[in-house]
């Protein structure tokens, strides 16, 4: 059993992997963002917090040189040095500060500092775990190396203030994606509305309707496509009107031979005479051999009409090639005791499709026999100069000068030769036909025997 695959959608696909590719990049992009914010803020915080500790080891150095410092450590005398009151702002940041002594320890802190040090550490960044809470702190000593400046802020501090601004970025992508997606839907939609153009065309197309599609308003990809239809179209129609031309040719040519098939018939049913009966089936024998002929012919015609740029050649050689001719025509030759002569150099080879050169030779033969009297000549030279050519002639009734023109037309027949042997006047159209699938040329003129000469030169 046969599984028929569903055809896939060029939107579908589109979309799946446009919108595939959006998420990845908006993921990656999420991800790359947070790491980044939060290291900036982690350096901006840092950076606060040794800002802070100048500032106040600037404060602390100046009471230092006033001898005031140990006045502020009368809490009742004086307000506590590192007051900050929480002024409920959305992104205010609670910062620790601390005035430890070497000596006394902690003497001065803010509110949200713990009661002994937040660091042993007397200069630079460092981190400390109090209470399980991680804190960030930055020192700095005075000048006396008496007193050291703590300023820290809470982990989970920083940590809530990245959350706060990844997460009002995460939001605003997200309200982005559907949008996004839309839009991408949208332009998808668009550039295919063309291509979906073309199907519908195309489905409301009826058999028969081989007009060229419009090219107008197309994207450039697909142009070529449209074009190659286009050609397929005109390859379709050149199908169809040889069809309809041998159908035509074979009701009308073959019309006649049967009335007379008929007429004959009947005769050969209705006498009582014996040698009229016997006439009357030798004329149908007649008859019929004509119609097999004129069918033979007409479908070589249909063949070769359907042969197109693409023609399958080969080397072939023209000297075997008319050898093999003449060997299939020798009989008719034989009965009308007609010379045959050939001239040429046997290693001559021309690029051809064998079986179409065997009917072109086959038909010119045949042609110069059946119109040359009893007794008669044929001559077939050919040769090579700048292209191999052929000649064939032969000492018949020949053609008039205004005959020479017609006589590739299908049906064709000369009024001077018609009576003399029996035909359908489809021959040199093949002919002609055949010639023009090879490139080569064609021309007829008046042979020196007194007959037709046919010259034909191939391109090599």
């Amino acid at each position: 059993m046969q599984i028929r695959l569903r055809p896939r959608s060029l939107k579908k696909q589109l979309l799946f992997f446009l919108l595939s590719s959006l998420l990845l990049v908006w993921s990656t992009t999420v991800y790359v963002s947070y790491r980044q914010t939060r290291d900036e803020i982690t350096k901006l915080f840092n950076a606060e917090l040794a800002q802070s500790a100048r500032v106040v080891h600037a404060f602390v150095e100046n009471l230092l040189q006033q001898r005031r410092l140990t006045k502020l450590w009368d809490q009742d005398k004086s307000s506590d040095l590192f007051y900050m009151p929480i002024l409920g702002q959305k992104y205010e940041r609670k910062i620790a500060f601390q005035l430890r002594s070497v000596k006394d320890g902690v003497v001065l802190r803010s509110e949200s500092a713990p009661e002994f040090g937040l660091s042993l550490t007397r200069n630079g960044y460092s981190e400390t775990l109090i209470n399980n809470q991680l804190w960030h702190v930055f020192s700095i000593s005075t000048e006396n190396g008496d007193y050291v400046i703590h300023v820290g802020q809470r982990d989970d501090i920083r940590h809530k203030l990245v959350e706060s601004l990844v997460s009002q970025e995460l939001l605003a992508m997200l309200l982005a994606l559907p949008v996004l997606g839309l839009v991408i839907w949208l332009i998808v939609s668009r550039t295919l509305r063309p291509v979906n153009q073309l199907k519908e065309q195309l489905a409301a197309r009826e058999v028969g309707h081989l007009q060229p599609l419009s090219l107008d308003k197309l994207p450039e990809e697909v142009v070529p496509m449209v074009q190659q239809i286009n050609a397929l179209f005109v390859l379709l129609e050149q199908a169809f009107a040889n069809e309809r031309n041998f159908t035509s040719d074979a009701s009308h040519e073959l019309r006649t031979p049967l009335a007379g098939l008929m007429t004959q018939l009947q005769v050969a049913q209705k006498t009582q005479d014996e040698n009229m009966r016997t006439q009357a089936l030798q004329k149908c024998q007649l008859a019929v051999w004509r119609m097999t002929h004129m069918v033979q012919q007409l479908l070589t015609l249909s063949r070769v009409q359907h042969h197109n740029a693409q023609l399958n050649k080969q080397r072939v050689n023209v000297n075997q090639a008319l050898i093999a001719v003449i060997s299939d025509i020798e009989y008719s030759a034989h009965e009308k005791h007609i010379e045959i002569e050939l001239n040429g150099e046997e290693s001559i080879a021309i690029e051809a499709n064998p079986q179409l050169l065997n009917i072109l030779l086959r038909n010119l033969l045949d042609n110069a026999i059946k119109y040359t009297p009893s007794g008669g000549k044929v001559h077939i030279h050919f040769g090579q100069d700048n292209q191999v050519w052929l000649r064939i002639e032969d000492n018949g009734p020949g053609v008039i000068d205004e005959d020479y023109q017609r006589i590739t037309q299908r049906f064709y027949r000369c009024v001077e030769t018609a009576q003399a042997a029996d035909g359908s006047g489809l021959g040199l159209s093949i002919v002609k036909r055949i010639i023009r699938l090879h490139d080569a040329d064609i021309d007829f003129s008046k042979s020196a025997m007194g007959g037709l000469q046919v010259s034909i030169r191939f391109n090599t």
